[in-house]
């Protein structure tokens, strides 16, 4: 009985600890950090294996600026400070799936976005992308919800999905937007 349980544990910590996904969750991939990291730089403790196993993350994901569209420069900011103080932070869990990256984009919402870049995880951790994707989805929802073109509104269907302009939700949200700096018809 005592060596199942010890198996087990190790069972346990090898899952736990030897796995790449804090790195491929962030958009970067793992590898010995004696190659290039091409456009980009290395991250230690996001790796399984030894201490020269890195997580490449590329630029992209840190620099650069907001793809443009109908949602102004500076409500995109205020929205993506909101999220995730406009760092490219990785997925986490929140209200029963993970949400990932400068927009804490989820799954489903990057689909309906057109699905822009290689993959979900990637693009909600690249700026230009995740930017890009929050263009195409307010694009696509904003005449449907019958809302303004306004801040508030792109604010809170990006909370609240499609209709979410409509929701009082999504108001608390809001409030949130409004001290950085944005509001109804910020340019």
């Amino acid at each position: 009985m005592n060596g199942l349980i010890l198996c087990c544990i190790a069972s346990l910590i090898v899952v736990s600890y030897g796995s790449d996904a804090p790195c491929t969750n962030a958009g970067g991939h793992c590898q010995d950090d004696h190659l290039a990291c091409h456009n980009g730089h290395y991250q230690s403790g996001m790796c399984s294996g030894g201490t020269h196993r890195r997580c490449c993350l590329t630029s992209a994901s840190h620099t650069g600026s907001f793809s443009s569209g109908i949602v102004s420069q500076h409500c995109l900011q205020c929205i993506c400070n909101v999220e995730s103080g406009c760092k490219a932070i990785g997925c986490h869990f929140d209200v029963n799936s993970d949400s990932c990256g400068y927009f804490q984009i989820k799954e489903g919402y990057w689909h309906d976005c057109g699905s822009p870049g290689t993959s979900w995880r990637s693009c909600a951790n690249d700026l230009a992308c995740a930017s890009k994707c929050v263009q195409a989805y307010m694009s696509r929802y904003i005449n449907f919800s019958g809302c303004s073109h306004s801040c508030e509104s792109y604010a809170r269907i990006h909370n609240g999905g499609p209709a979410g302009c409509k929701h009082t939700n999504t108001l608390g949200y809001w409030s949130h937007i409004q001290s950085q700096g944005c509001h109804h018809n910020s340019k």
